[in-house]
């Protein structure tokens, strides 16, 4: 039995109560489905002493979620990244280098 309280039934032909319940799961299903996905691989140039960097996301406002990763070794660990209409920052436990490509991958999603 699912969440939806349906269940394999088979050929049977459902009652209206179960159709009801597989168009209310649906329409949930739905309701998941990204209406804006965005994603790609940026790349800046560390100098030692910044910590944080910026990837303009282009989505229409503030992503339900996102995720950032390291695209190069070397690099110093993530702290944690955040998003506003315009932005996924990036901060960085420590700078990294002077002179490093700090390559990173992102993906944003809007639900």
């Amino acid at each position: 039995m699912s969440k939806w309280g349906l269940a394999y039934k088979g050929g049977e032909i459902l009652t209206p109560e179960e159709r009801n319940k597989v168009v209310d799961a649906l329409e949930e299903l739905d309701s998941r489905t990204p209406t804006e996905i965005k994603g790609g691989i940026v790349a800046f140039e560390g100098d030692g002493a910044t910590t944080t960097f910026q990837i303009a996301h282009g989505l229409s406002t503030t992503p339900t979620t996102c995720f950032v990763g390291k695209g190069a070794s070397g690099l110093p660990d993530i702290d944690y990244w955040e998003a506003n209409p315009t932005y996924i920052t990036v901060h960085f436990k420590s700078a990294p280098a002077s002179g490093v490509s700090v390559t990173l991958w992102w993906l944003a999603i809007l639900l």
